[in-house]
Formats: C-alpha cells, sequence, structure tokens
C-alpha cells in the first residue's frame, strides 16, 4: 500500500490537528514579558479557529472579494499568523499554529522547520510531533515518524494520540501485529472508539481477515456516522459474502 493513499485513510485529518493544537497548548502560549498590551494568543486563537472553521465545512482556502457572500481570505490570514510569528519567535503557540496552516497551504517544508524549532529541545510537545510525524510520512521518512513519536511518547506516555500515531505507522510498516497491540494502548488511554475501531478494520482487512475487519467498520459507522470512511470500506468489500449483508445495511 503506498503511503501517499494511507496516510488519507490512517494518519489523522488535518481538522484533527487543529483541534488537538487548539485543545492541547492553550495553557502553554507565549513569553509574558512580550509586548503586554497585545495578546498574540489571543489573536493566533482566533485565526486558527477561523481556519478549523472553514476545513471543517470542507472548503478550500479562497481569495476574499467584495461580494456580499461571506469568504475567508486563507491567505490573509496565514500573512498574519506569518507576521505574528516574525514579531514574536520565541511564542511556541504562535509558532505552532504559523506551521499547521503552512502544511494546510501547501508549504510541508516550511512547516517542518517551524516544527523542528518547537521539538529541538526534547520537551513533551505532542501537537508539534504529530504534525511533524505526519509531514514525515508523507515524504516517505517512516523512520524518522517513528523515531519521533516513540520520543514524544516517553516524554508524554498517557497522551493517546501519540499511541494512535504509532500504530499508523506500524501500520504501514506492515507490521500488523505490533500496530493492533498498540491501538489497544490507544484505546485504554481514551482514543475514540470509533476512530480505533476503524483502524483496527485496516488491520484486519490486511491480514485477510474480511469478516472481522467489516464488522469493525460498521461498529466505526455506528458510533460516528459522519465518518463516511468506514461505510466505503464496507462497499468496497461488498463482493465477498461475508461483507455483503453489512454493505447492504448501511448502504440503504
Amino acid at each position: 500500500m503506498r503511503v501517499n493513499n494511507m496516510n488519507v485513510k490512517i494518519v489523522k485529518m488535518l481538522s484533527v490537528v487543529f483541534i488537538v493544537i487548539l485543545s492541547g497548548c492553550a495553557s502553554r502560549g507565549g513569553l509574558s514579558s512580550e509586548k503586554a498590551e497585545f495578546d498574540p494568543n489571543t489573536r493566533i486563537d482566533e485565526i486558527l479557529m477561523t481556519y478549523q472553521a472553514e476545513l471543517e465545512e470542507g472548503s478550500s482556502c479562497r481569495v476574499a472579494t467584495k461580494a456580499w457572500s461571506e469568504t475567508i481570505d486563507c491567505e490573509g490570514l496565514l500573512r498574519e499568523a506569518m507576521a505574528l510569528y516574525a514579531a514574536y519567535p520565541n511564542n511556541e503557540r504562535v509558532k505552532l499554529a504559523t506551521a499547521a496552516m503552512l502544511y494546510q497551504s501547501g508549504r510541508a517544508i516550511d512547516a517542518a522547520y517551524l516544527l523542528d524549532q518547537i521539538l529541538k529541545y526534547h520537551q513533551p510537545r505532542p501537537e508539534a510531533a504529530i504534525l511533524r510525524s505526519r509531514i514525515s510520512i508523507e515524504s516517505g521518512n517512516l523512520a524518522f515518524a517513528k523515531k519521533l513519536v516513540k520520543e514524544q511518547i516517553q516524554l508524554n506516555p498517557t497522551y493517546h494520540d501519540l499511541h494512535e500515531l504509532l500504530a499508523s505507522i506500524h501500520f504501514l510498516n506492515r507490521d500488523y501485529a505490533e500496530s493492533f497491540n498498540t491501538l489497544i494502548r490507544s484505546e485504554q488511554l481514551g482514543a475514540p472508539n470509533w476512530r480505533v475501531s476503524y483502524h483496527r478494520g485496516l488491520i484486519f482487512e490486511k491480514q485477510g481477515k474480511y469478516e472481522a475487519a467489516c464488522q469493525q467498520y460498521f461498529s466505526s459507522v455506528s458510533q460516528k456516522p459522519s465518518f463516511a470512511a468506514p461505510e466505503g470500506r464496507i462497499i468496497g468489500l461488498s463482493h465477498l459474502p461475508a461483507c455483503h449483508k453489512l454493505a447492504v445495511f448501511v448502504g440503504g
């Protein structure tokens, strides 16, 4: 299975990365001594939330127009985020959000540079590690991604997103047994059941255990109907007797 295809299926959606960033590092912020009259953390949060909302609606970045209908000037938001980074280069919050937006805009190399600046001190920074690992996975460097995630797990062993990502990397390396075991750990730490079920289904499918795979896909879509991927997998396996009934059920 090619990495470029599988990262869409099993590595986290970018919108999830944005949610992780928004929820995971608000308490860290930047240096309190920097420009007390202006709070860069508040502004970067507003920019990132606007970006996230656009992603959740399934829209791509658009150039602002003078039409009455609202549009999101994503390039303008990115320019503002980069200006904040230039003004507050030591602010991790700004640096991480800017990296996420650069990645979304297709500038993965620039995003990786900022993420490396955050991670070079070997401190618990799971949000930065998740996005940096994704960039490495997409470039085919699974070894670096695995090393980085394992280092972060050592620093923050209860962060279930890291274990999920490690399970994804094991999967891409075709180490299905280790991927399965790592998923169990992520589930124990609180990973969403619908996501774990889907990933487990992918493992079973690669192992040729199609009935078990479809059952896991069905469990996933039952828990999260808005998540279309497992339904697509079931329908894709509908030619197999083990999955046909479930495919008829989910397909209406």
